[in-house]
């Protein structure tokens, strides 16, 4: 179909129809068909001679054109010639005045900022009327409405009574399966709020001391790193302990407690991490020792 619209295309380029092409500075303009129908698109071409540099537009608002519109511009080419250019424009007009009529195609040359109108040859077209000379100029009247054959069921109107009927049942029995499914779901148990877990302590440690040496010590760390964290403003919980020795130093912590510090948290990361289990006698200093720090910084 595209290669038969081509040639289709290409022939009726070739044969287009030079209307008054006898016309000053070699301007030319080329109308396909001389007669074609009300509201009919029909291809024009317009060939227009400047000095080179000049660009030629179309300008359809003149009255030259004598009620020819201008659909659109397909193409816009320029070959110079000499000193001067060529501007071929390819077109494509329509008229909705039936009757024989004259037109001259516009188009404005631009020189920089100078803009300057020129008219082309005459055309001569025909445009032919959709009404035939014999046809009457009045509307003709409708057809009057025709009968349908087919009429109304007489048991259309108790069927659907019917199926209103059914369609009652069934939402109700949908209802009632509905509620008695909830009444027989299980009552859920009230909401609990969940018991926030208290922060170890040193009782809680001695509590553990000989039974769970691990979680004892570990509890012992906790308590002591949280006290001197509160105390001195650090981070004691995050620290390793060679970390938080210097950092007691630094933060002006007595030289005797930070020793007494550091060597309960050593023995603390020993029996957590390094599986060594004290005596009973060293288990009970050591929590005296966590008391006597905590008690000193509080």
């Amino acid at each position: 179909m595209r290669r038969l619209a081509a040639c289709l295309a290409a022939v009726s380029l070739s044969l287009l129809v030079v209307a008054n092409a006898a016309a000053d500075d070699g301007d030319t303009a080329i109308l396909a068909r001389p007669s074609f129908g009300v509201g009919e698109q029909v291809a024009m071409r317009l060939t227009v001679s400047t000095p080179a540099g000049q660009t030629v537009e179309v300008n359809p608002g003149g009255g030259e054109w004598n009620q020819v519109e201008v659909v659109r511009v397909t193409a816009t080419s320029s070959r110079p010639v000499g000193d001067r250019a060529i501007t071929t424009i390819d077109l494509v007009v329509a008229s909705f005045a039936p009757g024989k009529a004259k037109f001259q195609p516009v188009v404005s040359i631009v020189s920089g900022s100078e803009v300057t109108q020129r008219a082309l040859p005459v055309l001569n077209l025909n445009v032919l009327s959709g009404i035939g000379p014999n046809d009457k100029l009045e509307i003709s009247p409708l057809a009057p409405p025709a009968e349908i054959e087919g009429a109304e069921s007489p048991l259309l109107r108790p069927a659907i009574a019917l199926g209103v009927v059914v369609g009652l049942f069934v939402v109700a029995g949908g209802l009632f399966l509905a509620a008695r499914a909830l009444s027989r779901r299980p009552k859920r148990a009230p909401f609990e709020a969940p018991q926030v877990a208290q922060p170890p302590t040193l009782t809680g440690a001695e509590g553990m001391i000989d039974s769970d040496p691990v979680g004892a010590y570990r509890t012992l760390s906790y308590v002591v790193r949280s006290a001197l964290g509160s105390k001195y403003g650090f981070p004691a919980s995050s620290l390793t302990t060679p970390e938080l020795k210097r950092r007691m130093e630094s933060a002006g912590v007595d030289r005797w407690q930070a020793r007494l510090v550091g060597g309960l948290l050593e023995e603390c990361d020993a029996v957590v991490y390094a599986g060594y289990r004290p005596a009973g006698e060293r288990r009970n200093a050591d929590l005296n020792m966590a008391r006597e720090i905590v008690e000193g910084v509080a």
